[in-house]
């Protein structure tokens, strides 16, 4: 009989330290915070198979899990323990070898309700701000959730410490994950945002309340001046 997996692990009681040296490529990188099945990275896989991914899962049985279905990818990386402790010691290599850490995924993650727990969701303050120290300022970060209080309080979170932000309504590229599809058949509703700290360019003049972006086109055209200003800068448009 196979073990129950628990839904519900505190992070913070997870003590394993990961270090990981890089791809030995400068392709570019997704990463998924709570990758749990992997059918997320599945469904990104197949339509670029050209990037290397990160899949940070809490749970040590589901990121066995998770190695073994992409044992045979060599563009696959599957780390298990708090993704947030282990996030630098395991992302910043990448970087340091040449990589652009393209996005990076939080899809519905444990929510967390109750205030004294909120230090363990994954998106915090304080792991925003250690992150904003050493990682690419244009990487994209992209939050998926069916609670409406966690996204809000996501949203306080990058309004305090200045990150722009976008909502949007569709799954990125079209790809879905098993949780979400069970909340939409349910009609439930799924809140979504793309946020970054180097867009877009702020002036020492411009209003605060001018440099978050909420919804419409001004977000997306930041959005993908952006991606346009990063291929011109680099070689092999990565």
């Amino acid at each position: 009989m196979s073990k129950r997996i628990r839904h519900h692990v505190n992070p913070l009681g997870i003590l394993t330290e990961h270090h990981f040296e890089g791809f030995g490529n400068t392709h570019d990188i997704i990463v998924d915070i709570g990758a749990f099945k992997g059918e997320f990275i599945a469904g990104l896989l197949a339509q670029f198979p050209q990037y290397n991914y990160i899949a940070l899962e809490v749970r040590r049985r589901v990121a066995a899990r998770l190695a073994q279905r992409f044992a045979a990818y060599d563009n696959v990386a599957v780390f298990d323990g708090d993704g947030t402790r282990n996030f630098k010691n395991i992302v910043k290599p990448c970087q340091d070898e040449g990589a652009f850490i393209r996005e990076i995924y939080v899809n519905f993650p444990d929510p967390w309700p109750k205030k004294r727990h909120h230090k363990r969701r994954i998106i915090t303050a304080h792991f925003l701000q250690e992150t904003a120290a050493w990682l690419d300022p244009r990487t994209t970060w992209i939050f998926q959730t069916d609670r409406a209080d966690v996204f809000r309080d996501t949203v306080d979170i990058l309004e305090s410490l200045g990150y722009a932000y976008e909502r949007f309504d569709a799954p990125p590229y079209g790809v879905t994950t098993d949780w979400e599809d069970a909340k939409v058949a349910r009609g439930e509703t799924i809140y979504r945002m793309r946020f970054w700290l180097g867009a877009p360019v702020r002036t020492d003049d411009t209003p605060r309340i001018a440099t978050r972006l909420a919804d419409g086109a001004l977000g997306a055209l930041a959005f993908v001046m952006l991606r346009v200003l990063h291929a011109l800068k680099t070689d092999d448009g990565h």
